[in-house]
Order: structure tokens, then sequence, then C-alpha cells
């Protein structure tokens, strides 16, 4: 089945945080409060959780295009 529109930019990507899956001192409550603070850091990107790279990254923001009058 394909895929409508454009595949998302993997070039722009940026991981901020990976975690290792067998470091016991991080809990989730450590990544959850990572995101926010992230987030602060880089307004004009989405920042995420990314379970094939396990970790923490972000991507551009789209800039939504103007509603268009007739």
């Amino acid at each position: 089945m394909a895929e409508h529109g454009h595949p998302p930019d993997r070039s722009k990507k940026i991981v901020h945080l990976r975690i290792d899956p067998n470091d016991e001192t991080m809990t989730l409550a450590d990544v959850l409060a990572k995101i926010p603070e992230l987030q602060r850091k880089h307004p004009d990107r989405e920042v995420f959780w990314d379970g094939d790279e396990y970790a923490i990254c972000s991507l551009p923001k789209r800039v939504k295009a103007a509603p268009t009058s007739h």
C-alpha cells in the first residue's frame, strides 16, 4: 500500500538523548521529565519519544499553511 504525501526527512531528525534499555538507573519518570525540558530548549522542534531509536528525538515543526480566501 502506498503512503500519501512525502516521507519524513530523516536528515532533519535530531537524537537528543539515547536511552540504554539495560540502564536501570533511568526511570520512565526521568525520560518523561526530559521531553518538556527539551521542548522548552527547542521551541521550533517537535520533541518525541522514538521507540525504534530508543531515544528522545525531534524534527522541525511543520509550518501550517495560511487559510486561503475564495
